[in-house]
């Protein structure tokens, strides 16, 4: 209900840069006047005003003074303390420049959710709207009207929904609970006239349906020959009144009333005790037999009475109501092996059990406030208790309501681990010399002094640190990482892998790989299903995929290349006011499996441009990118969660001399480095803390801005060639890799990221 309305603030990344056609200046935020929210037409004309919350001004620069000190929050006054009073101007202006930001960040927060208060359709959107807000680090006063609005819309969807079920079960108490509820909400909807009419034709066959029972319990048959009148009236069927009528018929002769009593002490069935020693008497059967029957009626009533009890206990589930059910049982000398009495013990240990789980994750959770979420070694141990928490009480059964706020702990502290290795962690892979290389008189000109540091050549400017090297390592090595940015995608984080390196460096080797020895593409799809299938039983989720390359200029859909019908429809890349990019006309196809996937990835691959340069016989000539979209719904509180993850591997980047292109070949060389250059700048502009960063300068940043910086995950690999004739080259694409090194994470004490500039470099 509300789910096709607007996105989920969930899908949003927190991603810096202006819309398109704006100007170069960051974008002033816009006053938003309080109104109401446009009502569902199916809620009624009672729903409450949704206000629309107002960001806070920008705040002026000015030096840090100690009253600017104070007004500041817990991590920029900390900045300031560090830096002294008696530092230089300079240094007090990074931190003013760092508050803003701050204060920047927490203004798209709230303009974000304004505009997801607006459009809202379904509690769940809000709800994630509001989490992601509190994740930016807007305040809780400036979130009241939200969470008004929240509750509001809980309580009219709750309504609605239980007329539906209502409705639906026949339900008589139920239905009149239900319509009293909406009609205090003053709720005006079609199921409110269903129940109204369901209620009008229900009513009266309950009436008779307890009419039958009181009288079946009477073991009066006058009574129940009315009863019987009553349901005709009503339109009881057949199979509802045929016990009774055959209790009736009982009474109609005294042989017949001589086998039921018979039947009725052989199988100690009260209801029919009490009829058969009732017609027995009106019939004149033999006293004694009579007598035999009301004593074993004294035995067995209280059994059926406890029996009813369990029966009751049962259904309800509580503890409480299982404890007295069993209790019962026991004083009415039911026997051990009873049926109910020993579901009930079970059941009831079960409840137990639960508790004792629900215990331990409370106790994990509370366990987890206390570690030091700077410290990557404390994080993860909070996590790996809380989660083995989780997984145990959703074993044994505790409901997906009780577990909402671990879950959401468990996956703030699966993103503080990714956040403290980096935002943009990159990985450097040499391959080894090439046959033709070896063959023509090349030596190997790189060597790895420690496991995060390469030396190319002998100069001392000429080692690099990155935050793992590879020489060349293998393919399970290699994707070990990934592992983690796939559980952040299906938690709803967006999450990009890609290659960079000159041509023949091995990039499409690293991320498609061969048979047999299977890359991060193929690793990465199978690591989707098998973590998606881990939870199918709390989770339903939808796969996404779609498969494009960027050639020159142009968005070319891998999937339906050559079809002359899907070439009218230009692709266009866009982004919503969360900042999700989405590309206009892209063919995306749901995948069930990771069969399917792969089967997908192999059609778009085939389609993709290659060309020969001196470099390589089959030098990939575009970009090649695949999206992943992963919508995740909780099956019992059917919230989602949308992540997203971009498998990207990019063109060959060498000087046009190296390469030794002609013609087109050539134009293709000379757009693949101005793309190149643009995803540089786009990184230095985030390093820098740009205020605008440019992302608009080519569709590859354009394709990517949702996926590099803010709370992106992005895992980078910069592959080489070790060989003395590509000398250049190696340091060229290294000296590029470290510019994405200095994008990192810095989490502050209530647990946010923001990205900053670290010197991470030799």
């Amino acid at each position: 209900d509300g789910d096709d309305a607007a996105k989920t603030a969930g899908e949003s990344a927190s991603v810096q840069g202006s819309p398109e056609g704006s100007s170069s200046s960051s974008p002033k935020p816009k006053k938003i006047l309080k109104k109401k929210a446009s009502t569902d037409s199916q809620l009624g004309d009672a729903s409450p005003e949704v206000g629309v919350l107002k960001p806070k001004a920008k705040a002026k620069k000015r030096a840090p003074t100690l009253k600017a000190k104070k007004k500041a929050g817990p991590s920029m006054a900390m900045m300031m303390e560090a830096l002294g009073d008696d530092e230089d101007t300079s240094k007090e202006l990074r931190v003013e420049e760092m508050a803003t930001e701050d204060s920047d960040l927490k203004v798209r927060a709230l303009e974000r959710l304004n505009a997801v208060v607006e459009s809202v359709g379904s509690p769940g959107e809000l709800d994630a709207a509001i989490k992601v807000a509190q994740a930016e680090g807007v305040e809780d006063k400036d979130l009241v009207t939200a969470k008004q609005s929240l509750e509001a819309l809980k309580e009219r969807f709750g309504a609605r929904d239980a007329l539906r079920q209502r409705s639906r079960d026949r339900d008589v108490a139920g239905l009149k609970e239900a319509i009293q509820k909406a009609e205090s909400l003053g709720l005006k909807d079609p199921e409110l006239d269903v129940a109204r009419k369901t209620l009008a034709e229900e009513e009266p066959r309950q009436r008779a349906r307890e009419a039958l029972q009181v009288a079946k319990d009477s073991g009066n048959p006058k009574q129940l020959k009315v009863a019987l009148e009553g349901a005709k009236a009503a339109g009881l069927g057949a199979d509802e009144t045929a016990e009774f009528q055959e209790l009736l018929a009982g009474a109609e002769s005294k042989d017949k009333s001589q086998a039921a009593l018979q039947a009725a002490m052989a199988d100690k069935s009260v209801p029919q005790l009490k009829f058969s020693i009732q017609q027995a008497k009106e019939a004149g059967v033999d006293p004694a037999e009579v007598a035999k029957a009301e004593a074993i009626l004294k035995k067995e009533e209280p059994k059926h009475l406890a029996r009813g009890q369990l029966e009751e206990a049962l259904e309800k589930g509580s503890k409480e109501a299982l404890e007295a059910a069993i209790g019962a049982g026991k004083a009415a000398r039911l026997d051990a092996s009873e049926p109910l009495l020993r579901d009930a013990e079970a059941t009831l240990q079960k409840e137990l059990e639960k508790d004792r789980c629900l215990a331990s994750v409370n106790k994990a959770l509370e366990e987890t406030m206390l570690c030091n979420m700077g410290d990557i070694d404390s994080v993860r141990e909070a996590k790996k208790k809380l989660n083995t928490a989780i997984v145990e009480a959703t074993k044994i059964g505790v409901s997906e309501k009780d577990l909402i706020t671990a879950e959401v702990r468990r996956k703030k502290l699966h993103n503080t681990i990714e956040d403290l290795k980096g935002s943009i962690r990159v990985f450097c892979r040499i391959r080894p010399l090439s046959s033709k290389e070896t063959s023509a008189g090349d030596s190997n000109i790189c060597r790895q002094p420690d496991l995060m540091s390469i030396q190319v050549g002998e100069k001392p400017e000429h080692n690099f640190k990155f935050d793992a090297v590879f020489t060349p390592g293998t393919q399970d090595e290699i994707f070990e990482d990934c592992r983690d940015l796939v559980q952040s995608a299906v938690d709803g984080y967006n999450v990009t892998l890609f290659a960079y390196g000159q041509t023949g460096a091995g990039k499409t080797f690293t991320m498609a790989g061969v048979p047999g020895q299977l890359g991060i593409s193929p690793r990465t799809i199978q690591e989707i299903f098998d973590v998606t299938n881990r939870n199918k039983d709390r989770f339903e989720y939808t796969i996404m995929a779609s498969m494009l390359e960027l050639y020159r200029q142009e968005l070319v859909d891998l999937l339906v290349k050559g079809n002359p019908a899907a070439a009218k429809n230009k692709l266009k890349i866009r982004d919503d006011k969360t900042g999700a990019v989405a590309v206009e006309h892209l063919t995306e196809e749901e995948c069930a499996n990771a069969q399917d996937l792969e089967k997908l990835v192999e059609k778009g691959t085939a389609a993709r441009a290659v060309a020969a340069t001196m470099m390589n016989s089959e030098s990939s000539r575009s970009h090649l990118i695949i999206m992943i979209r992963i919508v995740g719904t909780n099956r019992e509180t059917q919230e989602k969660t949308r992540g997203k993850i971009l498998i990207v591997d990019l063109a060959g980047s060498e000087r046009l001399g190296k390469s030794q292109t002609t013609g087109d070949a050539q134009k293709e060389s000379i757009e693949i480095n101005k793309s190149l250059t643009a995803l540089g700048d786009v990184i230095e502009g985030l390093t820098q803390r740009w205020k605008v960063v440019p992302y608009r300068n080519h569709k590859l940043t354009m394709l990517m801005q949702d996926a590099l910086g803010g709370s992106a995950k992005t895992l980078m690999f910069v592959n080489c060639s070790p060989a003395n004739s590509n000398f250049e080259e190696t340091v060229n694409s290294l000296k590029y890799a470290q510019r994405a090194k200095n994008i990192t994470n810095t989490v502050v004490k209530a647990g946010r990221a923001i990205v900053s500039a670290s010197a991470s470099s030799a």
